[in-house]
């Protein structure tokens, strides 16, 4: 079975920690990978594919609706889902920034993060990963099977012009111009393919 990486970006070594704990008790399929600043973050992000980012809001310098923002400018990354968690903006104007901020961020968690409620959210999204993931195997199995018929398909297109330049050369040549005009030695130029 496939692994999900998960990219927990926290400034607080504790939450990294306590979450890193919780995931590797409860799922299986899951490969942690973490980040304490969004520099290492896209490190992090350059180096790994990255299914699903779990990552705080506040932070020093950067912080996760900036990160969120930067991710959304950049084609690569844009499509990464990410999952915003806070202690301090739980209000419903930061839930409303946090969904508005980008078509990536798919939930929005208050600290102290209820393990019941993140553990159901991450298996649908496990689900949705895994999904996809075989809707792209079966759509890159299809893609290749076209390309295999396209490519024969061209191949026999090239070879039906090419016979038709041998049988021209054929019927060019005195010798065999005079084989053909004997219906004993007649060949059937059809039969040639």
């Amino acid at each position: 079975m496939e692994k999900i990486n998960l990219l927990i970006v926290d400034d607080i070594a504790d939450n990294i920690y306590s979450l890193r704990y919780l995931l590797e008790e409860k799922f299986d399929d899951i490969n942690i990978l973490e980040a304490d600043n969004v520099k290492d973050a896209l490190i992090i992000i350059m180096k790994n594919e990255v299914d699903l980012i779990l990552s705080d809001i506040q932070m020093p310098e950067i912080d996760g609706f900036q990160f969120v923002e930067y991710l959304q400018g950049i084609e690569d990354t844009r499509h990464i889902p990410i999952i915003l968690i806070t202690g301090i903006y739980n209000n419903e104007i930061y839930q409303k920034k946090a969904y508005n901020s980008s078509s990536t961020v798919v939930d929005f968690i208050t600290k102290p993060i209820d393990t019941e409620i993140l553990c159901s959210k991450l298996n649908v999204f496990i689900k949705l990963f895994k999904e996809r993931k075989k809707d792209k195997k079966e759509i890159a199995e299809k893609d290749k099977l076209l390309r295999s018929r396209d490519k024969i398909k061209t191949m026999l297109s090239n070879l039906d012009g090419l016979h038709d330049e041998i049988k021209e050369q054929i019927l060019q040549t005195s010798e065999i111009k005079g084989l053909l005009l004997d219906e004993a030695e007649l060949i059937d130029l059809d039969k040639l393919n």
